[in-house]
């Protein structure tokens, strides 16, 4: 999207859109978000956009035509593959790599019919039986190249409802990236000394896992069970609405309760929540019926992850916690089962400004793998907080 210099970013979120307008320093021109009532009804997020758009245009007067989108839904997946080339000439090998992405872009479309891939990623790159993780700075004669790719797909429905939305509003997709994957990128450098590194990003409904090893994407994994399932399960054990829980569950976000099995003193939460809901209800339950459910999107999210038997997660791997769904573990302690061994937990403070920032650095860093792209050519963010170790390990 680069028209007068500005670069629009929308995030597509479920239960909010966000809407920011860059210039080509990356400096902030506008910025604003809308919260959107009905899930899945696409005339709420086409009016919303409108909105937005007409809004940031006449602040910052004139006309937004491009924008990037992001974009998640639990239905994303990942497809890897390893392309072998042989070469009897001498070539360029930008050409040679350009070449795999394309035919290994047009397999994957074969192949997979009604998935829309939204993500290229070179996973390593092999040289003359030789493996790099990054392309060399200088690269001799070489008869044979082998990249392993990742790619990232939608549900090609999902993918055409978005795009139409934005189709109805005059607006051109220049990228249409995932959320999560753009957000993990940005953060992994936190943690260069780590080897490994999960991201739980916790959605409204939905959990995305991306688990990074040497600081490359390893895999990804999203469960259909986020943020709002707290709220349901808290609704339906304990009687209450789902506006009711939805209130109980911000007041955890703002509170410092240790969230554990075992009975403690819970006079003065009881008092806090009986002050908000003006009901009387068992925080020992409540505590517990929010435990289970966390217990369970860890779980799950993991569970597609194949762990060698001979990594000592204790000492290597870091879990670091995004997403709105995840505020919760900003001031909590959460005695959950001692299975994982994570060295450590971190709650990464994120904001909305800086996701839709992200996007830009992201389409900056990975602009050479968009086989679109190739088609036409043949600081840190936020604060972290040291998050309680919610396992207990010494």
């Amino acid at each position: 999207m680069k028209k007068n210099n500005y670069s629009t970013v929308v995030d597509y979120g479920s239960s909010e859109i966000r809407l920011g307008v860059f210039d080509n320093k990356f400096s902030k021109l506008f910025f604003k978000s809308k919260s959107i009532s009905q899930k899945n009804n696409y005339e709420e997020y086409s009016k919303s956009i409108n909105f937005l758009i007409r809004d940031a245009e006449k602040q910052i007067s004139t006309h937004l035509e491009n924008i990037t989108v992001l974009y998640d839904t639990s239905e994303i997946c990942t497809i890897d593959l390893s392309i072998k080339k042989k070469l009897d000439q001498k070539v360029n090998f930008n050409e040679v790599c350009s070449s795999i992405i394309l035919e290994a872009n047009q397999l994957i479309k074969n192949c997979y019919i009604g998935k829309k891939i939204i993500h290229v990623i070179i996973n390593k790159y092999i040289i003359n039986s030789k493996e790099f993780f990054n392309v060399p700075d200088k690269i001799s004669e070489f008869n044979s190249v082998i990249l392993e790719l990742k790619f990232i797909c939608l549900p090609q429905d999902k993918y055409n409802r978005v795009f139409d939305v934005f189709k109805e509003n005059n607006l051109n997709v220049l990228n249409f990236f995932s959320s999560s994957l753009v957000k993990s990128f940005q953060y992994i450098d936190f943690f260069k000394k780590n080897k490994f590194v999960t991201f739980l990003d916790i959605g409204l409904d939905r959990t995305t896992m991306i688990f990074f090893i040497n600081q490359k994407l390893d895999s990804i994994n999203s469960i259909p069970i986020g943020g709002n399932n707290i709220s349901k399960d808290i609704s339906q054990i304990m009687q209450l609405t789902l506006d009711e829980s939805e209130e109980l569950k911000k007041t955890f976000n703002r509170s410092e309760i240790d969230f554990s099995y075992n009975n403690t003193d819970l006079n003065e939460n009881k008092k806090i929540i009986n002050k908000i809901i003006g009901k009387n209800i068992s925080i020992d339950l409540l505590k517990k019926v929010v435990l289970a459910r966390i217990e369970e999107i860890i779980k799950l999210s993991f569970k597609s992850i194949n762990i060698p038997n001979n990594i000592d997660m204790k000492q290597n791997l870091n879990l670091v916690l995004i997403g709105r769904g995840s505020k919760i573990f900003n001031k909590n302690s959460f005695q959950i089962e001692d299975k994982y061994n994570f060295k450590e937990i971190n709650f990464y403070e994120e904001n909305d400004f800086e996701i839709c920032k992200a996007a830009l650095q992201f389409e900056t860093n990975f602009e050479n793998t968009d086989p679109q792209k190739l088609k036409k050519n043949q600081k840190k963010l936020g604060i972290f907080h040291r998050f309680f170790n919610i396992f207990g390990n010494d």
